[in-house]
């Protein structure tokens, strides 16, 4: 359950490949090229506030500083890729100028390209080793899996919109104030947007309202509260900007698809949980 800008996320060297069931996350960016492949099921998406239906057999490519999001409305089973523009060197320069002309594709590589997510998912798993034998093979999977991709979608010149640039800024804007009152006429004035014209937009590039995506936020910083048992369930929804208890229990319900208290009794177990995973409900499904 990342928001905006992914930092965390650019902080990883290396390529890391997972499976995920029933995949949704709200919309969020970062430098890293991402590949979403689906192997059973439908996933929704949006590139930049362009929808896409990705099913089975097909791949998504988000490419670097993307806003992106997914959600699931039956089932899903997929592979999620991200890879650093620092593990291609040799694509970088040529990503700086181009970018993918179709991000959503048929994969009509005969198992290829499943068979170089697979080894990529069992190098994930393996660990952090950063033994050359180990690099030199993620990179070779990588470059080959790239290599498919760009054979699929083919390319176009890099142009990116006035619109695209405010996504942007607005993501990066609420993670830095999401603690706040935050209301439509403030985030409308502080973008020079009228409130109406400001509501559409958000709406368009992040499948949300305002307050649901801002509530999102704000459940995120709380379920990490809640994982470190440092203060109070009161003490955690004041901390991260909700105004009583109660809203903060049915927000967090909403997100999580269990009780704050809830939460903690199954992180203490070791269960991690996230928006979208099994019993959890997305704000944008």
């Amino acid at each position: 359950m990342q928001g905006t800008y992914e930092y965390t996320r650019d902080n990883h060297r290396l390529p890391a490949c997972w499976k995920t069931e029933n995949d949704a996350c709200e919309p969020h960016f970062h430098s890293s090229i991402e590949v979403l492949y689906v192997l059973k099921g439908q996933i929704r998406a949006a590139l930049n506030g362009r929808p896409a239906l990705v099913g089975e057999g097909e791949f998504l490519i988000s490419p670097s500083y993307t806003v992106h999001y997914y959600q699931t409305e039956a089932y899903s089973y997929a592979y999620v890729l991200t890879i650093p523009t620092e593990a291609i060197p040799s694509y970088k320069s040529f990503l700086s100028k181009k970018t993918f002309a179709n991000c959503c594709c048929k994969d009509r590589s005969g198992g290829e390209m499943r068979h170089c997510l697979e080894a990529l998912n069992r190098l994930t798993l393996e660990g952090e080793e950063e033994s050359i034998r180990r690099l030199n093979t993620i990179k070779g999977y990588v470059y080959v899996l790239f290599g498919l991709m760009l054979e699929e979608s083919g390319v176009q010149d890099v142009s990116e919109n006035q619109n695209t640039s405010l996504a942007k800024d607005i993501l990066t804007y609420l993670q830095a104030h999401y603690q706040g009152d935050l209301t439509l006429d403030a985030l409308a004035q502080t973008f020079g947007y009228s409130k109406s014209r400001f509501s559409h937009l958000f709406h368009e590039y992040f499948g949300s309202g305002i307050s649901e995506y801002v509530n999102t936020l704000r459940c995120k910083a709380a379920a990490e509260a809640l994982a470190r048992h440092e203060v109070s369930m009161v003490e955690i929804a004041m901390g991260v900007g909700f105004e009583s208890a109660r809203t903060f229990y049915r927000a967090f319900k909403r997100c999580y698809g269990m009780t704050p208290s809830q939460y903690a009794s199954r992180h203490t177990a070791g269960k991690v949980y996230r928006p979208g995973a099994a019993g959890g409900k997305s704000i944008f499904g």
